[in-house]
């Protein structure tokens, strides 16, 4: 990712999520579809869609990679937070 700085010209509100729908790829981008989930209006579960990332797979990857990384900032070195990112990549197709 750019080490450029970060500006938000326009207040860009927080979305909060609880999971993520099955990737969709779409020639060189993908799309994450991020929801909530929550109850019906008949009181069955359902899952909200709050919102959709679309991006190159290397950038999704980055993203990825940086969410990981600061996951495990405080409680893993480094190099076994890499060494689990390329296990997660190179999980079956099924796990993610």
């Amino acid at each position: 990712m750019s080490a450029a700085p970060i500006v938000e010209p326009c207040v860009c509100s927080d979305v909060f999520v609880t999971g993520a729908g099955p990737l969709t790829f779409m020639g060189d981008n993908l799309r994450l579809t991020l929801f909530v989930s929550q109850r019906s209006y008949d009181g069955s579960p359902e899952n909200a869609v709050v919102t959709k990332l679309v991006g190159s797979r290397s950038d999704m990857l980055k993203i990825a990679a940086a969410i990981l990384r600061g996951c495990n900032a405080r409680s893993m070195p480094i190099d076994k937070v890499v060494e689990n990112f390329m296990e997660f990549l190179e999980a079956p197709a099924e796990r993610h």
